[in-house]
């Protein structure tokens, strides 16, 4: 089988085509997989380092508000079309699978025109403008969450989840991390572009933070910024980006997150309870949603971005509001962690 999956932008977006990509060559180790991705996203670093072939093209995010970027967005994407329709042909795969982002829509299209069968892939309760686009030219649509289908009809799988996710073995990865075992410790992600209302936060409430062990991923952007690397905290374990995200997650009492639906669903993955504090501005507010399925099912408190100030978070923490036996195991009961493989035997079907 040969398979080109298209994922890039966003972690959100890459990391579960990495998962399926395992799942694929634990199923046929012989398989042939290509990503596609555009020259502006994380993938090439993120994909590249998995073990996976990738080859860019030219995207661009379709922005809402005028501006260069929006108004050339048409035009770069119509070269994104023409590179994909080139790879193609000279890949020639079996199937196309899409898990959204930014060169989506080209490659999905050239498929479609070529009769490759494409699957798509949605993480977040809504699904995103591009997905949505591309759903009348997939012969199947996979699902994180069940209440996406009242907006397309589509099989609800669960959102895929890398493998060391899973496996990562907790006593292990504090003693990696330096962590003593009955120590609490507190994950930080701000997504892999990072959170600067949770950084800020974080950072000032340090000076009066106790009984935690933080372990925190600033975002290449605001790791400087903030001098966050500087701060001179024995608890405090600050990171650009978490390479070793399997690592972290498994060390940690409890997560602090934006509510992008592939950190949620690695949360599950362990049974993390969480604090989900929605970013303001995601499209069509599809955070606030991920947010409130967590909150409802009882493994997630969710703060607003302008609540979350450092008073908020000290009583997070130090309060009884967070009962994170109870919270874990809700989101224990929410994991599926057999997504990937479940959408690797749709796709040979």
């Amino acid at each position: 089988m040969k398979v080109m999956i298209v994922a890039g932008g966003t972690g959100g977006h890459i990391y579960p085509g990495i998962a399926i990509a395992e799942a694929i060559k634990q199923k046929e180790p012989l398989a042939d997989i290509l990503f596609i991705g555009s020259e502006e996203g994380l993938e090439k670093e993120l994909v590249t380092k998995a073990g996976f072939k990738i080859k860019l093209i030219k995207a661009r995010a379709l922005l809402r508000k005028l501006s260069y970027k929006a108004i050339t967005a048409p035009f770069v994407a119509t070269i994104g079309f023409f590179q994909s329709l080139s790879l193609l042909r000279k890949f020639r795969p079996d199937r196309l699978l899409s898990t959204g982002g930014y060169a989506s829509l080209a490659a999905v299209v050239a498929a479609w025109l070529l009769r490759v069968p494409v699957f798509i892939q949605e993480q977040n309760l809504l699904p995103g403008v591009t997905n949505r686009l591309c759903f009348r030219f997939a012969k199947k649509v996979f699902f994180s969450f069940a209440g996406s289908t009242k907006y397309y009809p589509g099989v609800v799988v669960g959102n895929p989840v890398r493998r060391e996710i899973v496996k990562a073995d907790r006593a292990q990865a504090r003693r990696k991390l330096g962590l003593a075992a009955d120590q609490k410790v507190l994950l930080v992600m701000g997504g892999s572009q990072g959170a600067r209302t949770l950084n800020k936060t974080v950072v000032a409430a340090l000076p009066q933070l106790k009984g935690w062990e933080i372990i925190h991923a600033v975002g290449k952007r605001d790791y400087d910024r903030l001098g966050a690397g500087k701060l001179n905290y024995r608890f405090y374990h600050p990171y650009p980006y978490l390479y070793d995200a399997a690592d972290a997650l498994a060390a940690a009492d409890l997560a602090v997150s934006r509510a992008g639906a592939t950190a949620i669903a690695e949360f599950c993955a362990r049974g993390l309870p969480m604090v989900l504090v929605p970013f303001p501005y995601s499209a069509e507010g599809h955070q606030d949603l991920n947010a409130a399925a967590m909150a409802e099912a009882g493994a997630a408190v969710v703060v607003k971005n302008a609540d979350f100030t450092p008073e908020k978070f000290l009583s997070l923490l130090g309060g009884g509001e967070l009962d994170l036996a109870r919270m874990g195991k809700a989101a224990g009961a929410l994991a599926k962690i057999n997504a990937a493989q479940i959408i690797v035997e749709n796709i040979y079907e």
